[in-house]
């Protein structure tokens, strides 16, 4: 089965709820947001600024609505990439 994400919160239109996310330790995002959310962390951050520039990079070279971000770390993968996490937060 191919699971499509249709919302931040739903996939293959199943709502998922946030102990899933919580429990996977991942999370959909739009990514537009993140791209607004590492521009406005690398202006403030100290430490980790070409991490983020990095991860910058890598969501602007998408074209995704969606990403799958990992909970614990800078990790972000697109719908395809992401198909077991998806099928494991499906699942539950």
């Amino acid at each position: 089965m191919e699971y499509t994400i249709s919302e931040t919160n739903k996939i293959n239109d199943k709502e998922i709820s946030d102990d899933v996310f919580q429990a996977v330790e991942y999370d959909i995002r739009e990514r537009d947001n993140l791209i607004d959310d590492l521009i406005d962390w690398i202006s403030e951050a100290t430490t980790d600024k070409e991490m983020m520039k990095d991860d910058l990079k890598y969501l602007m070279s998408i074209n995704e609505k969606y990403i799958i971000s990992s909970l614990s770390t800078n990790e972000y993968l697109t719908e395809e990439e992401g198909q077991d996490i998806l099928a494991e937060m499906y699942k539950n």
